[in-house]
């Protein structure tokens, strides 16, 4: 058989920052036939505001989410140009100053005026012809990170309609609303994310769906490399047509992943999306690497490719430096879980046989009593011990018995070795299954009050009180006399249990059937954010954010203990919310009310007496 090489390969290459030929991440150096179309909720929201009577609209978000993308196929679809077309009034018609028109003389479409790039004009430049763009009857869509967008709407000679906006885009924070009225339009593509929907409708199952199909890997049939090639392996492993059932749990496993990296605070953008795709199919190699690869050797380097370890390690073949250039790489390996150890997922995939099917590609490890031999991971690390005389010998075998492990453990991981319980502990977080079950409202009643009990028990070690007994009642240290007194602790007040909540970020901005333009309506949506809401004694809510990583923090704070310095900054924005609501709810009193010792204590004066009682 030949050799071939695929042109699917040498496409996916182009995303990848590796050469000069890295080209198809950007919108506008895309050919219509290497060009990736995914129906994301913004693009359905955006063309369907267009034609319901919009007037303006704004794409916002980081670099690499495709507002550019959207743009065109918006002129596709709005006016009827194919993408060739549309392409070219993209790279030639977009400055904003230029009207599109239908491609069809007396199509009932509207025109369009598209700022594709608001940091080509002066900030006071952009302001004027965002206020002139009120002036006509076409739909205008303005592309903008946040940070441009803020800096031109603000400027002195910003009009009223650029204050109109302004105030528009702020609100939408607030109020968690798209639109106040139809007219104006604020799309954040920073809350758009890529593992949003499930059974195999996220955008990153779209993406691996379309680059994995058959099509695509037709002239590997006859390839003489086919058997020991990483790429077509890694191609195997995560398509659906050869292993459905597993391929669907591989593709769910690295879509939790995903979402886990968005509820920490990273912003994944499409283009980071696309690029960590093609490396976790490729691992940086082509055809032509392959075939030389294998002529030196067989078998037993391919392990360093498999997706499943190049998500969290890079191989030989790529530097640092190289590595650094794909974004999300540089925050994959903190959810490593070939790094953590778990006892019941150990035994199995150590201990026991016939867990992982033997003779598989990417199991195959070069063996170290010889560079030409081979050892099957399927089978534990039994064959890597042999008998080391000494220290270069031991440490050879630690780093192949480590290597072996860590890769066992990501596969297990990716294969649901295990039950689903520990995956979130699996990627570095045991209280992320109770986070979980939060923002998927899978908490009844009783499941959430003793969730509860537990956040409040947190909140209390976070502001350094110990109480003999836990109590459900959250007690707010005064922020003035906090930690002034060894043991003792001054209250400003006390919470009851019914006045603490955790709820959805979407949930705080009311149910998507009731309010309009609901932010979760414009783009692919899952709640990053879990909201800790308390109503202090003045019945005002207060509401504070907690991203996954908060949120452990305050969880491993109740189970006791918690690591101060990592937890640093998650520490003082928490005890920093709960001292401005003891500081609001302060209610004055004769009475102090303090903890000492682990029980709730009062002080009284009454005269020149002083009384001290037991707290309520």
């Amino acid at each position: 058989m030949p050799e071939n090489n695929n042109p699917h390969v040498e496409r996916m290459a182009r995303y990848l920052p590796f050469d000069p030929s890295h080209d198809q991440i950007y919108e506008e150096y895309q050919v219509a036939r290497d060009s990736l179309n995914l129906d994301t909720v913004a693009y359905k929201y955006v063309l369907n505001a267009a034609r319901s009577g919009a007037h303006l609209i704004v794409l916002t978000g980081d670099a690499g989410h495709g507002k550019t993308h959207l743009c065109r196929r918006v002129i596709q679809s709005l006016l009827g140009y194919d993408e060739t077309e549309a392409r070219k009034l993209i790279n030639e018609s977009c400055d904003g100053r230029q009207i599109i028109q239908p491609k069809e003389f007396g199509q009932s479409a509207r025109a369009l005026r598209v700022f594709k790039d608001f940091s080509e004009f002066s900030p006071e430049i952009a302001a004027q012809l965002v206020d002139q763009s009120n002036t006509d009857d076409a739909v205008t869509i303005i592309c903008a990170n946040e940070g441009r967008l803020r800096a031109v709407l603000a400027t002195e000679n910003a009009g009223d309609y650029c204050g109109e906006l302004l105030e528009t885009f702020v609100s939408c924070f607030d109020d968690g609303k798209a639109s106040p009225d139809g007219r104006i339009h604020i799309v954040n593509l920073n809350h758009q994310s890529t593992a949003a929907g499930e059974d195999g409708q996220s955008l990153g199952d779209m993406a691996l769906r379309d680059w994995t199909s058959g099509n695509r890997w037709r002239s590997c049939t006859d390839c003489d490399s086919r058997g020991g090639c990483p790429i077509y392996r890694n191609r195997e492993m995560l398509s659906e047509r050869a292993d459905s059932e597993l391929a669907a749990i591989r593709k769910s496993k690295l879509r939790l992943l995903f979402a886990t990296l968005e509820r920490i605070g990273y912003v994944i953008t499409i283009r980071d999306m696309l690029m960590a795709f093609a490396y976790f199919l490729t691992g940086g190699l082509k055809c032509d690497d392959v075939h030389k690869k294998l002529k030196r050797r067989s078998k037993g380097w391919q392990q360093a490719y498999a997706f499943y370890n190049l998500a969290f390690e890079a191989p030989d073949t790529l530097s640092r430096e190289q590595l650094k250039r794909l974004p999300l790489m540089q925050q994959m390996p903190k959810l490593d879980p070939g790094r953590r150890a778990i006892r019941e997922i150990d035994e199995r995939i150590v201990n026991q046989q016939e867990i992982f099917p033997h003779a598989q590609l990417d199991l195959q490890f070069p063996a170290p009593s010889n560079i030409d031999d081979v050892i099957d991971a399927a089978d534990g690390i039994d064959e890597i011990i042999g008998d080391p005389r000494n220290k270069r010998q031991r440490s050879a075998e630690a780093q192949n018995v480590m290597s072996v492990v860590r890769a066992l453990r990501r596969r297990a991981y990716f294969d649901g070795v295990g039950s689903q319980m520990l995956d979130m502990a699996n990627l570095g977080f045991p209280y992320g299954r109770d986070y979980l079950s939060i923002v998927h409202g899978n908490l009844d009643n009783a499941k959430q009050s003793l969730l509860k009990r537990r956040v409040i028990a947190g909140l209390h070690h976070v502001q350094g009180l110990q109480f003999a007994e836990q109590t459900p009642t959250l007690h707010l240290v005064d922020p003035a006399f906090g930690r002034s007194m060894s043991g003792t602790a001054i209250l400003a007040a006390r919470i009851k249990p019914a006045n603490v909540e955790l709820l959805r970020l979407s949930d705080k901005w009311g149910d998507i059937d009731d309010v309009e333009f609901h932010v979760k309506e414009s783009v692919d949506w899952i709640d990053r954010h879990v909201v800790l809401r308390i109503t202090d004694l003045r019945d005002r809510p207060h509401d504070l954010l907690l991203d996954l990583m908060t949120f452990d923090c305050i969880l491993r704070a109740a189970a006791g203990h918690v690591p101060t310095k990592f937890y640093e900054h998650d520490i003082r924005r928490v005890a920093s919310f709960l001292g401005r609501i003891a500081q609001s709810g302060r209610v004055s009193s004769d009475q102090i009310n303090l903890i000492r010792d682990g029980r709730s204590q009062t002080i009284s004066i009454d005269g020149s007496t002083i009384l001290v009682g037991a707290g309520a």
